[in-house]
């Protein structure tokens, strides 16, 4: 589907909803990073405090959406982006994006992990903690130029994206398709 920002912004904001496409995306995103790769809708609107009674539109859109991330995730070429606003946006604009992205990751992170907590592995704590510390950004660093906060802010997105992926990865019981070849003898000899 590979949805994107400025179109996703206008199908939320003639529906009425009020939370930002990262908002959104980074709940689903973090949901999905525990391992339940069909995230709760339900919970997805609580975190977000979004009406449960929402247009049948925008149900489908977060399942499409919900289902595009999963893809990307598992994607063995690293497909994942977090879903922000295009280059063409004031710097400020994507760093606000960026900063709710991380913290609605953990926010969904959290409201969706079911295991014990001494379960989770320390990478995903470190990201996670991370994460947080990328929320508190929200304006550009005054004693840098534009170029070098155009850098950064393009380095901490694809930390956050690679990130997403490794807590994805760490978090998915993945099971190896195996291709079966019935010519071999299902007991053999090794010499």
């Amino acid at each position: 589907m590979a949805a994107n920002y400025s179109m996703t912004a206008e199908l939320l904001a003639a529906h009425g909803i009020r939370p930002s496409v990262a908002e959104i995306h980074g709940v689903l995103s973090g949901q999905i990073c525990t391992g339940d790769t069909s995230p709760d809708l339900e919970l997805c609107f609580d975190i977000l405090d979004i009406q449960s009674d929402v247009d049948e539109v925008i149900t489908n859109f977060l399942k499409m959406l919900a289902e595009d991330i999963n893809t990307q995730l598992k994607s063995p070429d690293y497909a994942f982006h977090s879903l922000l606003p295009d280059d063409e946006e004031p710097l400020a604009t994507r760093l606000v994006a960026l900063s709710s992205w991380c913290d609605s990751f953990n926010i969904g992170f959290a409201g969706a992990w079911a295991k014990d907590d001494a379960a989770m592995a320390q990478e995903t704590r470190e990201v996670l903690k991370d994460f947080s510390r990328i929320a508190l950004v929200n304006r550009a660093d005054e004693d840098l130029d534009e170029k070098e906060n155009e850098m950064n802010y393009i380095e901490v997105v694809e930390y956050a994206r690679m990130a997403a992926i490794t807590v994805y990865t760490q978090n998915i019981d993945f099971t190896p398709e195996v291709d079966l070849d019935e010519d071999l003898p299902t007991e053999h000899d090794i010499h």
